[in-house]
């Protein structure tokens, strides 16, 4: 409020502008902060999503590899060397050797404990395969990470092991291409982007 003809303002409202710039300052401020930590997430999302595609990709190509040894231990008729019975162990998600149904069969089906009295036919989970490719369908690049999820989500339990190991032996049958570090997609169908 000004007094008339005066021109000056009253001390309260002096008073009141101060606090006003005062919080003002103060949040920008806080603007400020709160930019450079979404930055920071950003940059760690990015990150973070840049880790487990490698990681992804590792394990495809470890899948790969082990897939190859073992053919080759079953062509020869060789036993297998310790040093890859003891990698499963190392790997997040991977069952103990312990487990009955660690391994895959060649289709991706996992080895049956018992039968289920009174289970019909119907109720059968879908292989991987048909998994594997059914995440592949839009014909997109797809992650391995999406491939991973879509499996287990039709068939809790399964590791990711198995699924890459499905995926690598998909691959080698020429269905599915590895188009880079972690991403597939069908081989008779060109990337739309």
């Amino acid at each position: 409020m000004t007094t008339p003809g005066a021109g000056s303002t009253h001390p309260l409202v002096e008073h009141l502008h101060g606090i006003w710039a005062g919080e003002r300052a103060k949040r920008a401020t806080a603007q400020e902060a709160l930019t450079e930590v979404q930055r920071e997430l950003a940059d760690v999302q990015r990150r973070f999503h840049d880790a487990e595609q490698s990681f992804l990709a590792a394990d495809v190509r470890l899948s790969a590899v082990s897939d190859t040894i073992r053919q080759a231990e079953e062509f020869l008729g060789v036993d297998p060397p310790s040093c890859l019975q003891a990698d499963s162990g190392e790997r997040p998600n991977a069952p103990g050797p312990e487990s009955s149904d660690s391994r895959a069969d060649e289709s991706g089906e996992p080895q049956q404990a018992a039968a289920q009295p009174g289970a019909d036919a119907a109720a059968k989970p879908r292989s991987l395969e048909k998994l594997i490719i059914e995440a592949l369908t839009d014909g997109l690049e797809t992650p391995v990470s999406a491939i991973v999820s879509h499996a287990q989500l039709n068939r809790p339990g399964t590791t990711p092991r198995q699924i890459t190991n499905c995926a690598s032996r998909l691959q080698g049958k020429g269905k599915i291409l590895i188009i880079g570090r972690g991403l597939y997609r069908l081989a008779n169908k060109e990337p739309r982007r």
